[in-house]
């Protein structure tokens, strides 16, 4: 049995799922941790385990000042649980997995490697608000969590299906092609859930799934999905563009600009 935590770092709050999974078989979650309020204190903590609520909002503000305390005192809070027994050193985890939003052109999950961590710091200002906060996490893993490994999963990936017609800027393409401008679409990982859960609902393949699909929060977006696979996104090169949303204006037309 292996222990593996997914970990979701935003601009405002970090949490952390604890599953263990067997060989071949689907991973079980057994408690889910979050501490949120950290750019609008006080930061709070909640934790569930096996269903149950443990905490419901206690506040850690003291404790935790950034997304690197708030990880360490999640952490903190599996291990010293005693009911929660999967987990009673840091050496019983075996895999990290972050959510990282702009994975650029990878199609799939990737194993952290010096590289790939490059690759992912060169992508940060078209995701500031999530990619750098995302990689000081996997820094504190690296550190806290040294025989650990950590796997990257992207929002980005699941749109890489798109086709070249509807991803494509119409821009000089040799500019487009050297600076990697094209849309990539977000909210990913949320739409590959969406469209397995619609097939479960439905009895049907994923491959045979056409629908439209929407991700609405503080950030939103919409998804056209054909034959299972994402088709097109509102959002672009960046989460900025499309759907308007709390700290993202959408797309606007550039006319109104002097005026507004």
């Amino acid at each position: 049995m292996k222990v593996i935590l997914a970990i979701n770092a935003g601009s405002s709050s970090v949490k952390i799922s604890v599953y263990t999974a067997d060989k071949n078989a689907e991973p079980h979650q057994i408690a889910e941790a979050s501490i949120g309020g950290l750019t609008a204190p006080p930061a709070t903590l909640a934790y569930t385990r096996r269903g149950e609520k443990v905490v419901k909002a206690k506040e850690v503000a003291e404790s935790v000042k950034n997304q690197e305390d708030a990880f360490d005192l999640l952490l903190k809070t599996f291990i010293d649980d005693s009911e929660l027994n999967e987990i009673s050193s840091k050496e019983d985890i075996a895999i990290a997995s972050h959510r990282i939003v702009h994975g650029g052109d990878y199609d799939r999950s990737q194993v952290i490697t010096q590289d790939a961590y490059h690759h992912l710091e060169e992508l940060s200002d078209l995701a500031p608000l999530h990619n750098g906060v995302a990689l000081s996490i996997v820094d504190t893993c690296i550190s806290a969590l040294p025989r650990t490994i950590n796997v990257a999963c992207f929002d980005s990936q699941f749109h890489t299906t798109i086709p070249p017609h509807i991803y494509t800027y119409p821009i000089d393409p040799k500019i487009a092609k050297s600076n990697r401008l094209r849309k990539y679409g977000f909210h990913g990982i949320s739409y590959a859930f969406i469209t397995r859960a619609v097939a479960q609902y439905l009895e049907k393949d994923v491959d045979s799934l056409n629908m439209i699909a929407l991700h609405l929060g503080s950030g939103a977006s919409a998804c056209a999905i054909k034959g299972g696979k994402s088709w097109d996104t509102s959002m672009g090169l960046t989460p900025l563009a499309g759907l308007p949303g709390a700290t993202r204006s959408g797309s606007v037309d550039p006319s109104p600009g002097p005026k507004a």
